[in-house]
């Protein structure tokens, strides 16, 4: 395929030095999060989707043989997002969705709706949560090492609901994952559970489903560890009404 057929496929050179190979596929990362379609190689040079541009302002258009770029530049700024107390400048994605910090690869795989034994009262309603968190570094590495949970600087994973209300974490389900190493490549996957406060009906917490997923984690990684987060806030936030 020549270059001016890659052009009007969408892809625009960086101008990245990288070793000379032919149309090898390479994952693109926008902000965090993975893009849809791969980075392109061909002799030497990096071609990159107008998709993926598309995720940073940039617009382009393909007229012929020329290819014509614009950056979009608010007039105004956009203003913040309210989110109360639980607001975080974090990495945000949906279900399914890969999302990345710099050291891990997280994907929130499932929302399954259960019920936890309570001795003398009915069933407490509740949700599980199926995680998926790949180790993206070239070393061993651990969650307690590197932020995730309230012993090292972050919190305890929160489900939210619409109104902001954190359900109960079982602590047990957090500590195995928390606590273990996972090597180069490496990839844990568990489920937490969550539940809605004593005495709510069934029907209460079906009107009432979390929206929310968040991982709040500490980018103040001790420097012995030896690695460090790509993104100024490595938190992550999971939307619940969208999938991918």
């Amino acid at each position: 395929m020549t270059l001016s057929s890659w052009r009007k496929a969408g892809l625009l050179s960086l101008g990245l030095t990288t070793l000379a190979l032919a149309a090898s596929n390479y994952s693109l990362i926008v902000n965090g999060q993975v893009a849809s379609k791969s980075a392109v190689v061909m002799n030497g040079e990096t071609y990159i989707p107008l998709s993926a541009l598309k995720l940073l302002g940039v617009t382009g258009t393909v007229k012929g043989n020329t290819v014509t770029l614009a950056l979009n530049r608010p007039s105004t700024p956009a203003p913040a997002a309210s989110g109360g107390a639980n607001q975080l400048a974090a990495l945000e994605g949906c279900l399914n969705q890969t999302l990345f910090n710099g050291i891990w690869r997280v994907k929130v795989m499932s929302l399954t709706p259960i019920r936890t034994p309570d001795a003398g009262s009915p069933d407490i309603p509740g949700w599980s949560v199926k995680l998926e968190i790949r180790n993206g570094v070239a070393k061993t590495a651990s969650l307690m090492s590197t932020g995730f949970g309230a012993s090292s600087g972050g919190s305890q994973p929160m489900l939210l609901l619409a109104d902001g209300t954190a359900l109960a974490l079982d602590d047990n389900d957090f500590l195995k994952p928390w606590s273990q190493d996972v090597l180069q490549g490496g990839v844990l996957t568990f489920a937490l559970r969550f539940s809605y406060p004593r005495g709510t009906t069934e029907g209460q917490a079906r009107a009432q489903r979390p929206t929310k997923f968040i991982l709040q984690i500490n980018p103040r990684i001790p420097d012995y560890v030896g690695m460090k987060y790509s993104v100024p806030d490595p938190s992550l936030r999971v939307r619940l009404d969208c999938q991918k």
